[in-house]
């Protein structure tokens, strides 16, 4: 602990982006939170291995959780505070924290549908990823996606995340199988942040906003 804690608290936080800030969970992200669960589309999105059916019901229980994390220094998985509406649109987080190979087992993130088609997933995303090879000194960043997920595998793509395996039919959805593609990140591949006025990415894909990690289904 006495090793962890020091290396997470260079993160200062919230991390601000030119829409968002992102900042550990509060009570205050409750109602925003629910009102994402019970929106059958983010259901849809976020997979069991990110949040319990326990922690859909009551969000309460995985600001908790997030917060425990944080002090052991397992993950680091902040709330997407969109800037100029003051609510909680989302979650980003590193999972997995590898202090002694310096590696971060998954990158994963979601974002409620209401806001979708404006590239916020992406932006969330690329931050914190800037921060796991600044302040954390990572060396290495992994994430996963389905294969017929063409959202979370154009995110993951735009970042800079290179293809490095498959594994066949290894999660099953309603009774349909699909592949988890696995990517991975080293810092010299993050791409640059396409600057505000630049592409806001393309209309119509949605492939900023789906969810990304183990478990996760195309909406």
């Amino acid at each position: 602990m006495a090793e962890i804690v020091p290396w997470l608290s260079r993160v200062r936080l919230p991390i601000s982006t030119p829409r968002l800030d992102l900042r550990l969970p509060t009570q205050e992200d409750l109602p925003d939170l629910r009102r994402s669960f019970r929106d059958r589309r983010t259901a849809r999105a976020v997979g069991a291995s990110l949040h319990s059916d326990a922690e859909r019901k009551d969000p309460a229980i995985m600001v908790q959780r997030t917060r425990r994390e944080y002090r052991a220094g397992e993950h680091l998985s902040l709330s997407v505070i969109h800037r100029d509406e003051g609510r909680c649109i989302g979650r980003v987080g590193l999972r997995g924290l590898d202090w002694r190979w310096r590696k971060v087992e998954s990158l994963s993130y979601w974002i409620d549908p209401r806001y979708w088609d404006q590239g916020l997933a992406t932006e969330a995303s690329w931050y914190l990823c800037r921060a796991a090879f600044g302040p954390l000194r990572m060396r290495r960043v992994a994430s996963q996606a389905l294969d017929r997920n063409a959202a979370s595998l154009a995110v993951l793509r735009r970042l800079g995340f290179v293809e490095e395996g498959r594994e066949r039919r290894s999660v099953c959805v309603r009774g349909r199988c699909m592949d988890m593609i696995l990517f991975g990140l080293f810092p010299n591949e993050l791409r640059e942040f396409p600057r505000e006025g630049r592409a806001q990415e393309r209309k119509g894909a949605r492939a900023d906003e789906s969810a990304t990690g183990p478990g996760r289904a195309r909406r």
